[in-house]
């Protein structure tokens, strides 16, 4: 775990108390660190953001949010491989709820990709209605209401046209 994901946690920890596993669908993509692929272990990393697309040909490849990708958005080494890869093969990969509040005001809600059934929309929302954190919760909140409803784990997976990128941006240097 790096640094900025241990602060996350540990903030997270103490404004919103420990995770709790619940019945969300795995994020398809998501690495072994959590072992089921889920994004309900950590108080943070509770969405599943569809990072990537995979080409009739069998390709990986990065999904454009607003003009630019999620590595590219967020300053990161693409990692878009390790997500259509084993053991996990996908699209999708927990990332931080905050990180992903951020993204949406940055690219807007239209331009943020996201399967609500793996996401645990419950404990998002809440963090984003009660949230004194400073980071910009309201956007983030209406968005995934707008994308995922009101907070049902069964609510359909979001599925957005997009069109993938061909850099994968491993030019940047922050990590997950």
């Amino acid at each position: 775990m790096s640094f900025k994901q241990l602060i996350c946690a540990a903030v997270a920890g103490l404004l919103f108390g420990p995770a709790t596993v619940g019945a969300i669908a795995p994020c398809a993509g998501e690495g072994d660190r959590y072992g089921d692929f889920k994004c309900n272990h950590d108080p943070t990393h509770r969405v599943c953001a569809t990072l990537t697309s995979i080409g009739q040909d069998g390709s990986c490849n990065a999904l454009d949010w607003g003009g630019s990708t999620f590595w590219g958005i967020t300053g990161q080494t693409s990692w878009k491989d390790n997500v259509c890869e084993a053991p996990n093969p996908g699209t999708g990969w927990c990332v931080c709820m905050w990180a992903f509040a951020s993204l949406i005001e940055a690219v807007g809600c239209d331009a943020v990709h996201l399967d609500c059934a793996a996401t645990d929309v419950p404990h998002a929302l809440e963090a984003y209605s009660t949230s004194t954190s400073g980071t910009a919760s309201a956007p983030a909140h209406a968005c995934m209401a707008q994308k995922c409803g009101g907070g049902s784990t069964t609510a359909s997976s979001t599925t957005t046209t997009t069109t993938a990128t061909t850099g994968d941006n491993s030019d940047n240097s922050a990590t997950q």
